[in-house]
């Protein structure tokens, strides 16, 4: 795979409109789910893929119309969400009752074995990235019993190997394999719960991101340009990540953040690591050299590149602008630097 395959622009991803079973439910009918790097865990055979080289992690996104909710749901590996426009309401427990607002830039961790949905609140139809632990996330979702409830009647099956069976379109459950069996009570009072003082320390506000006490980062410039420890395990020597981690048994993934308020240079540098940069806001150049083969762009808001394990890389801020950064293992190596 070359330099230019990893490089996926805004207008490149490619939605599916039936990736779970909510897809039909009036409230949530409207979605739209992307995988963008691995196939995460969309229930749905018609999910297209931008690219499928395994990663340790995946990555995905929803993008949703104003109003439109994504179900009650667990996973069993860390969930985070990357705010990219319009405003979202995130809600847990197996109530619901819970809730935070996160604005654009703004990041959530959402732990295992916990039920959450979130919904766009505001006036434009909203994109947030997403992040989920491994290359098979675990083996799918669970959804409240009444997720599934509401789906009856709406032409979507849910069968036990985690595959969605749309009956609107002619497709039949195979032979050999049943509808996927609702939750009882006893195994909903197995999930944890939180308060919202619990649930803070999983959030992440752009506004309030500080600069990251680690020296071994590429070149920063505290005044114009700096990289912030956004999620990552406490025990890290060096780092003070801001957000608490969603998975305690290891997310596969650390995720930094690089913050210009005008332009910067990083200088170049590697990593041993598979490294992922999503921009949210602004404009960056782009500079890689791997195998012999060298790859200088733009990105632009909303652009995503998978910089493979060795490759050289520098990152140039036109201007004011925040990117995430994914980095592929629980204690990545400090990244060489070069001049």
């Amino acid at each position: 795979m070359n330099l230019q395959q990893r490089l996926i622009r805004y207008e490149q991803l490619i939605p599916c409109k039936a990736a779970f079973i909510d897809a039909k439910t009036p409230g949530s009918h409207l979605k739209d789910n992307y995988s963008i790097i691995g196939g995460g865990v969309s229930e749905s055979k018609h999910q297209k893929v931008n690219l499928t080289e395994k990663h340790g992690f995946c990555i995905g996104a929803a993008g949703q119309p104003p109003h439109i909710k994504n179900s009650p749901h667990s996973h069993f590996t860390a969930e985070v969400f990357m705010v990219y426009s319009s405003t979202w309401r995130f809600y847990w427990n197996n109530d619901c009752a819970n809730e935070a607002i996160l604005y654009p830039g703004d990041i959530i961790s959402l732990p295992t074995n916990m039920f959450r949905g979130f919904e766009n609140v505001g006036n434009e139809y909203g994109m947030i990235f997403s992040i989920l632990g491994h290359d098979d996330a675990g083996g799918g979702v669970v959804w409240l019993p009444r997720v599934i409830e509401e789906a009856k009647g709406h032409g979507l099956v849910l069968l036990e190997n985690g595959k969605l069976v749309d009956t609107t379109i002619g497709e039949v459950i195979p032979d050999g394999i049943k509808p996927k069996a609702t939750l009882t009570t006893e195994e909903l009072q197995t999930f944890d719960q939180y308060t919202p003082q619990e649930m803070a320390k999983h959030v992440g506000k752009l506004p309030d991101y500080v600069p990251s006490p680690y020296g071994g980062f590429p070149n920063k410039t505290p005044d114009t340009m700096f990289w912030v420890d956004v999620i990552g395990p406490e025990d890290s020597v060096g780092h003070l990540f801001q957000v608490k981690p969603g998975d305690h048994n290891g997310d596969q993934f650390n995720v930094y953040g690089l913050k210009a308020a005008s332009e910067g240079h990083t200088g170049t540098y590697s990593r041993d690591e598979v490294e992922v940069m999503l921009v949210n806001r602004g404009e960056f150049e782009v500079s890689c050299q791997h195998n012999g083969e060298t790859l200088q762009t733009i990105m632009k808001s909303g652009d995503i590149i998978s910089f493979p394990k060795g490759a050289v890389r520098s990152i140039s801020p036109k201007n004011a602008g925040f990117a995430y950064f994914v980095v592929g293992g629980d204690y990545p190596q400090n990244p060489t630097l070069n001049a």
